[in-house]
């Protein structure tokens, strides 16, 4: 069985269970890179390049603010590149995680 202690799944089977738990830790991580993200540019750490031409990193703003001043073209393919990443995963899903099982030494009956 699976730990439930709210019976949030009382009427789904182990494989939901799995897939909600793949979903909440893969938003966990993208939590984790935005409030780093946040920090990093509020702090005013910024890439010394352009974005676009004629648009430096130093001049986009902080937070969803930057939607303001990253061109259109800009945030479809920061869309575009995410979504890229996200279909590579999906298809390589269980070979990465196999590969990052054997790398960190621990095996079906130590997890």
């Amino acid at each position: 069985g699976f730990w439930d202690p709210l019976g949030l799944l009382a009427d789904a089977d182990e494989a939901r269970f799995k897939r909600l738990r793949d979903v909440e830790t893969k938003h966990g991580r993208i939590a984790m890179l935005a409030i780093l993200g946040h920090l990093v540019t509020t702090a005013g750490l910024r890439n010394p390049y352009d974005i676009a031409p004629g648009i430096p990193f130093s001049s986009i703003k902080s937070g969803l603010a930057a939607f303001d001043t990253i061109p259109a073209a800009g945030t479809f393919q920061l869309i575009a590149f995410i979504g890229l990443l996200e279909v590579g995963f999906g298809l390589r899903k269980e070979e990465i995680e196999a590969a990052q099982l054997k790398a960190s030494g621990w095996d079906q009956a130590t997890i």
